[in-house]
């Protein structure tokens, strides 16, 4: 087992290279059209940084330093979010803030005018306005979603609002107040409440933006996740964020002897790490990088000619297409359930009749499969082979 593991890790971080290398070779098969447009190259600066972060990731896991990769796996699904909202967000919100002036009764008769009013206005054609509703998590609030910034001699092509959000953001106009450090003046009163409506701005647009919650939302109103690739991100974020927050213990549950206390100083652990949890770093840098390769490889092919002639994404795609095909055992955010999750949802939820009727296991409707919450336990039992007497025999990925 500890030699196949061995051979499933190296397979796993060797495609993960193949894709750096031709993602760094694809930028000279893009042909330009007649405009370059530097949209999409901002675009790809913003994945170079990433793609950088996976070149560590890729060094710490070959240098057996598994939960810190964990913890900047972290920050690379924080940033696959952002940059699918980048590339295919094509709706975007506004956010009217009537806390201070509304209370709750009237601000429920506002939002039904307002309701009302579109309706009216979208009859008549005079408005770009797709809703109006409360916004969610924050109270008196009306949240109107708004589809596309488009250019007025393309109207197909949408730059979506997160670009123009994150490349805005600072996070000293949110977190700081000028009051508190070092000025060479003191700002005239009428400056500090120009200053204190940037702060009030700039929360609310990382709260409904470019905060966690902000992004899931985000992507659910774009069309781009549903409820059950919400979970999985749920998941996966949670476990990825234990290696980044102080969480007791969770870099020692990766390692072999777990349990076992020394009284010494030493750098980590006396046992290594896990050859699973070494796997499961390695398998997340596979499908995070082809995940946003994929988005970047998209957002190419679906560029107008004038802009980007030829995409050159063969050899990449081809890459990108492999990772849930050789992993499939592993459930990420968009493939389908592996087969293990099949074989155990049968034993503890199917019939013998569905059983029947799926003609085994394999069968079963995938949508009838839930998400494993538990991460690394998850891999383990998906990586050893097993049997039921109704259900028939799972054999390991590994063999």
């Amino acid at each position: 087992m500890s030699e196949r593991l061995d051979a499933e890790i190296d397979q796993v971080t060797q495609l993960t290279r193949a894709m750096l290398d031709e993602y760094v070779a694809w930028g000279q098969k893009v042909t330009v059209g007649e405009v370059q447009y530097a949209w999409y190259y901002e675009l790809l600066d913003f994945l170079n940084f990433r793609m950088e972060t996976v070149d560590t990731c890729l060094l710490l896991v070959e240098n057996d330093k598994i939960a810190d990769s964990l913890g900047l796996g972290r920050s690379l699904l924080e940033h696959y979010m952002l940059f699918m909202l980048m590339c295919r967000g094509r709706k975007y919100i506004r956010i009217q803030d009537l806390s201070a002036s509304l209370n709750e009764r009237e601000f429920k008769d506002r939002l039904k005018e307002e309701q009302e009013k579109l309706r009216a206005l979208q009859a008549e054609g005079e408005t770009q306005c797709l809703e109006v509703t409360k916004a969610p998590r924050v109270s008196r609030r009306l949240m109107y979603v708004f589809e596309g910034l488009r250019s007025p001699d393309e109207p197909d092509f949408i730059i979506p609002a997160h670009y123009f959000q994150f490349q805005q953001f600072r996070p000293e106009r949110l977190r700081l107040k000028d009051e508190n450090y070092f000025q060479y003046y003191e700002p005239e009163p009428e400056t500090k409440k120009i200053l204190q409506g940037y702060r009030d701005e700039a929360a609310l647009n990382y709260k409904f933006y470019l905060s966690y919650d902000g992004l899931l939302e985000c992507l659910e109103l774009n069309g781009l996740v549903d409820a059950a690739v919400i979970a999985r991100i749920e998941a996966h974020y949670t476990f990825l964020g234990k290696f980044l927050h102080p969480t007791h213990n969770a870099a020692r549950d990766l390692h072999e002897h777990s349990n076992w206390h020394t009284n010494r100083t030493q750098i980590g652990m006396e046992y290594p790490y896990s050859k699973v949890a070494k796997l499961l770093a390695a398998l997340y840098l596979c499908y995070l990088t082809a995940g946003l390769l994929e988005e970047a490889a998209g957002l190419f092919e679906g560029a107008p000619a004038k802009y980007i002639s030829h995409a050159g994404t063969d050899e990449l795609r081809a890459l990108t297409g492999s990772v849930p095909q050789k992993f499939s055992y592993f459930w990420f955010l968009f493939n389908d359930p592996p087969l293990y999750d099949r074989f155990n949802y049968c034993i503890h939820h199917a019939t013998d009749d569905e059983l029947r009727e799926w003609g085994g296991y394999a069968g079963v409707p995938f949508d009838r499969v839930p998400f494993e919450q538990h991460i690394y336990g998850h891999l383990e039992r998906v990586l050893n082979g097993w049997s039921n007497m109704r259900c028939g025999v799972y054999q390991s990925p590994l063999q």
